[in-house]
């Protein structure tokens, strides 16, 4: 319990609980690359690592694909982004819509659906 009782986050949106499986096998919480007090430490190795014009580099190509990724979900049916403007940083977050909620209006009944639509729940109308 020790590494658990050290690194522990006890995020719920990494380590969902309604898996198909025993969660009590997920290893997340018990290690050390989860808790987020050693990411300057990461930080500090890659820069060491790439140099600042490998990390810029680096950075640069992030954005790029975050970019790239918003342009192509706007394309499609079965994805929404949540934000619709361009991405000024990495993270691009979206929603799928599973086909039997596509043709729902948006609005608070497609909504309260749509938050049911988990890693667990992937059955259709389920």
């Amino acid at each position: 319990g020790l590494l658990q009782e050290c690194n522990e986050s006890g995020a719920e949106y990494l380590f969902q609980t309604d898996k198909p499986y025993d969660v009590s096998y997920d290893t997340g919480d018990k290690s050390i690359q989860c808790g987020r007090h050693v990411d300057v430490f990461k930080l500090w190795l890659m820069w060491k690592a790439k140099g600042s014009q490998g990390f810029g580099s680096q950075i640069n190509r992030c954005l790029e694909n975050a970019e790239y990724l918003h342009d192509q979900l706007q394309r499609r049916s079965d994805f929404e982004l949540v934000f619709k403007d361009k991405p000024e940083h990495s993270n691009v977050c979206f929603w799928y819509i599973p086909p039997s909620l596509r043709g729902l209006p948006p609005g608070p009944d497609r909504d309260s659906r749509l938050h049911q639509v988990s890693p667990g729940r992937r059955r259709e109308g389920g």
